[in-house]
């Protein structure tokens, strides 16, 4: 065991593993589109809350990878962040709640909407690779743990006129990183360009044969993110100065051809990452079941955006933009409780 490790096991304390009895191969899990649940932050990963998610028959909670390494120069292991993730993630196993780590922020990425470092700089990829390996020791062989996402949106293709190297070899360099000490947990990819489907007509698998493909969907933005006065609605809107126009399931399908496509040129799963609609949108409960169907009719696993932490894509609350608070029944929550009640609950937690 190399140092850093001794030390994240003793700043932090090392949870064991499950009994291998009691794990199912999380590949295979994937392969079947087994997974569903919401993006959590680590505000939300209270046990009181991951109970209530739990409650709807979802099964699982993506919860964000933030600094275990320092953003800045010399990129300094960071302890306390390591233990809040810790925390985060036995929360979801009381929850009884399957996890995928996304790293959000780290070295290089200190604001992933608006960081450059990470694609012009060869130490901070390098830091950014030595992260994900340590924090795959740390975590391999957790039952609940079930993937390891590289990079919520990567997007070097408009932040870096002169990149170190495109996404794809970043992204096969981390893998390599993180296989030289875990070689189960699955790996999950974002395409670059925020993770759109478009730039699926670029994206290279890595090589490996654990790695699941992940897309993250909110087209339109101007409807999936309109403000309460535009009143934008689905399906069939056609919006002055928009030439994308109208929009119905047909149009949200030729959006996700090329995620289908890559599915079924490379045999690979593919997750949905990120989704969501504004839930006073005209239309919105329609936009998200034609999303999900046809996620469903693919065999992907999915996460909404987010579980209680935006207001305008909360599904706790009402069509009404000014209602600030959670219900136990609303349209859109009735939504998907009906696909979380396809869930198998395979974890079992000691």
């Amino acid at each position: 065991m190399n140092k850093l490790a001794l030390l994240f096991f003793s700043l932090v304390g090392f949870v064991g593993p499950v009994a291998s009895a009691q794990r199912p191969d999380a590949f295979a899990l994937w392969k079947q589109g087994a997974f569903r649940g919401a993006n959590v932050m680590q505000a939300q990963c209270t046990v009181e809350d991951l109970r209530v998610l739990s409650s709807w028959s979802a099964n699982l909670a993506e919860i964000p990878v933030s600094n275990v390494y320092a953003p800045t120069p010399p990129y300094a292991f960071q302890a306390e962040n390591l233990a809040k993730l810790d925390k985060a993630v036995k929360a979801a196993e009381q929850a009884r709640l399957y996890v995928v780590l996304t790293c959000r922020e780290g070295p290089g990425r200190p604001d992933f909407e608006r960081s450059h470092e990470i694609w012009r700089d060869a130490a901070a990829q390098e830091a950014y690779a030595k992260m994900w390996r340590e924090v795959a020791l740390h975590y391999r062989g957790r039952a609940s743990v079930v993937g390891y996402d590289l990079m919520c949106e990567p997007h070097p293709d408009e932040e870096a006129k002169q990149p170190l190297g495109d996404w794809n070899e970043l992204a096969k360099n981390i893998t390599a990183a993180i296989r030289e000490v875990d070689q189960e947990t699955p790996i999950l990819v974002n395409s670059s360009g925020w993770a759109y489907p478009q730039l699926f007509e670029v994206l290279r698998p890595t090589g490996d044969p654990r790695t699941v493909y992940t897309v993250h969907f909110y087209d339109p933005h101007y409807y999936t993110h309109q403000k309460p006065p535009e009143k934008v609605v689905y399906p069939g809107f056609r919006v002055p100065g928009k030439q994308d126009g109208p929009w119905d399931k047909a149009t949200l399908e030729a959006r996700l051809a090329p995620v289908r496509a890559f599915q079924q040129k490379h045999n690979v799963p593919i997750f949905v990452g990120e989704f969501g609609c504004a839930r006073y949108a005209p239309g919105a409960e329609q936009w998200l079941r034609d999303q999900i169907d046809l996620y469903e009719q693919y065999g992907w696993s999915w996460a909404y955006w987010a579980f209680r932490e935006w207001d305008v894509m909360n599904i706790e609350r009402t069509a009404d933009p000014a209602d600030k608070s959670n219900h136990g029944d609303t349209p859109l929550l009735r939504l998907f409780k009906t696909y979380f009640a396809k869930d198998k609950k395979f974890f079992t937690a000691e």
